[in-house]
């Protein structure tokens, strides 16, 4: 599931959008939210969602301003902003920084889907595009990206390879968005995944067997992440690679 962060200093108007049903029908999970935009940045950097969805206008500081803030850090997830206004100046910034879309209320249910499909196809793209055995200018990734790599069904999170690295987990965010230009997240699926194509291709276990061994408990959300990243179900992809 996709990981989202909603930012608005109108408490109701921001309850009202995150209940959305379309959210969850089409892959999206909330992992928090903020009114404050000052407090949504520390937030942000320690959930480090997928996808942050703000406003524009608020107390403070605007939402380009928070993104540009959050850029400066490393945060490499996508940005969108759901604004009554439609300003050009802080559009065309706002996309300038990387923004995904910029969308003016009130958002239909038609136009919330499509832009969440499209948003899926971008965050699999990220998956996607990970080559894990490639080094890069960072002695502290190389050595992250080696642990990782050599025990890739493990249960790894931000805080324990913090621990195991004497790095905070922000800094590890930092690092990854810089050097690989993705989530740790993104990174960890994309390991996983290889995994269990590997198992699939050279074991017989089941896949039920393979799902749960890669930390996939749920079997359907197991092969749904398994199809986005091979383009293959698990079953097909061990027809034709054996």
């Amino acid at each position: 599931m996709n990981r989202m962060f909603f930012v608005d200093d109108e408490p109701l108007v921001l309850k009202g959008f995150m209940s959305s049903p379309v959210f969850l029908e089409c892959g999206y999970v909330n992992e928090g939210y903020a009114t404050d935009p000052n407090e949504a940045i520390g937030m942000i950097r320690d959930y480090e969602p997928d996808v942050v969805f703000t406003d524009l206008k608020m107390p403070g500081m605007n939402g380009v301003d928070m993104m540009q803030r959050l850029r400066r850090t490393g945060y490499g997830g996508e940005f969108i902003i759901i604004s009554a206004f439609g300003e050009f100046e802080e559009s065309r910034r706002f996309f300038k920084l990387g923004g995904f879309d910029y969308l003016i209320k009130p958002v239909t249910d038609r136009e919330l889907r499509i832009l969440l499909r499209s948003l899926s196809e971008k965050l699999r793209s990220h998956i996607k595009n990970i080559k894990p055995l490639d080094d890069t200018a960072s002695p502290e990734v190389n050595k992250i990206i080696e642990y990782l790599n050599k025990n890739k069904i493990a249960k790894h999170t931000l805080e324990s390879v913090g621990a195991k690295f004497n790095l905070k987990p922000n800094h590890i965010c930092k690092l990854f968005s810089r050097h690989l230009h993705m989530t740790f997240v993104s990174y960890i699926t994309r390991i996983k995944m290889e995994e269990a194509a590997n198992l699939l291709k050279n074991t017989e276990k089941t896949i039920k067997e393979v799902a749960t061994l890669c930390g996939y408990p749920d079997y359907f959300y197991f092969c749904r992440v398994f199809k986005e990243v091979h383009n293959s179900t698990p079953s097909l992809y061990r027809e034709t690679a054996t």
